[in-house]
């Protein structure tokens, strides 16, 4: 007989299920001693012992979950819901981040956190890149570094939800690395990020400070106007030498319809085909005559030089068109707050937004 085959005994009924303690994940049926396993959905390792606790209906709950041990062994964890729908084990207070994208740099400091890596961009607020200018760089947020990031053993990697860092998270999760892949595309979102990241970082109530310094702003700004009639305003996004009508599902559109504008783009299309961006057709926007056009430029990061004052290089003549039509009042939005999310400086975008929307000198 092979050895440890005489302890084997035939389980009489229906084999127990074994799950998650944080997703609810099937992580296999059967009795067992003692085992560690990781769920594949959360990423958790569980580790089980016996029969001791067992859950109405047969199920046996794990008898404690930690983060994988290259993610920092038996350190307290948290379980939240990404923007990309995972379901993330992540420390509740990580010491090793890396941070993809300008925005959640920002967001991460300005809540009183730092990152042990960042990527190389040029879209950070003066005071932030002052602070990370020391940092390691894991190349750039189009093309992260996933050798770099995995030599520099981080507990957890704040990406976004994009096909570039969705490529990364198998490969980081292999070797114990727990991501969050974050939205932010509504004003929301930041807020709700912003709230997050204090947590992780050990400082919730500064980053309570700084958003409730974004709300009283926003609820200044309306409070302004709610008398004032509302504009209509054309957002356009202008990319690869085409433009595109940015909507309310938009981040920007969502700031303008916050501050009282009303959404051309969203007047010409119904409602149940609302994008986020969708192809410019003048003939789809002349007919509801916005009151003034915001241009939004969109250039890579690694773009080192942004030239101020300048003009659209394509579809020059629609722009000129649209002048005549809103009486010159066609605005090219300052870049570093409006070509990616503006995290902690949302505020001020709410501010620029609020001086063209109304004609009282936001830029």
């Amino acid at each position: 007989m092979m050895a440890g085959y005489e302890n084997v005994k035939e389980l009489k009924g229906t084999l127990p299920s074994i799950r998650c303690n944080y997703c609810n994940r099937l992580l296999y049926r059967g009795v067992v001693q003692a085992i560690e396993i990781k769920c594949p959905k959360c990423a958790a390792v569980q580790s089980i012992k016996g029969c001791r606790s067992i859950k109405p209906g047969g199920n046996i709950a794990a008898d404690s979950v930690c983060l994988p041990k290259k993610a920092g062994g038996n350190a307290p964890v948290r379980v939240v819901t990404d923007g990309a729908g995972r379901v993330v084990a992540i420390p509740e207070r990580p010491q090793r981040v890396i941070a993809l994208n300008a925005s959640n740099i920002s967001l991460y400091y300005a809540a009183g956190g730092h990152v042990v890596g960042r990527v190389a961009t040029n879209m950070l607020d003066p005071d932030i890149a002052e602070q990370v200018c020391n940092i390691p760089t894991v190349g750039f947020p189009f093309c992260p570094d996933r050798e770099k990031i995995i030599d520099m053993r981080p507990d957890l990697v704040l990406g976004i939800h994009a096909p570039m860092h969705h490529s990364l998270v198998i490969s980081l999760e292999k070797a114990g690395i727990a991501v969050l892949l974050q939205v932010l595309e509504r004003y929301d979102d930041v807020l709700k990020t912003f709230r997050l990241y204090g947590e992780l970082s050990g400082n919730p109530e500064q980053a309570g400070r700084e958003i409730e310094s974004i709300e009283e702003k926003r609820r200044g700004l309306v409070r302004r106007h709610w008398r004032s009639s509302s504009p209509k305003v054309l957002i356009l996004w202008e990319a690869d030498e085409r433009l595109y009508t940015a909507c309310s599902n938009s981040f920007i559109g969502d700031l303008v319809k916050r501050l009282g504008g009303v959404n051309v783009a969203d007047m010409a299309a119904p409602i149940e085909d609302l994008a986020n961006y969708t192809p410019f057709r003048l003939a789809a926007v002349e007919d509801f005559q916005p009151d003034l056009v915001l241009v939004i430029r969109h250039r890579l990061e690694f773009v080192t030089s942004i030239l101020s004052g300048d003009k659209p290089v394509s579809e020059s003549a629609v722009l000129r068109q649209l002048e005549e039509m809103c009486s010159g009042r066609v605005y090219i939005l300052p870049y570093r707050l409006f070509a990616v999310n503006p995290g902690p400086q949302l505020g001020e975008a709410l501010a620029v937004l609020d001086g063209l929307l109304y004609g009282t000198g936001g830029m």
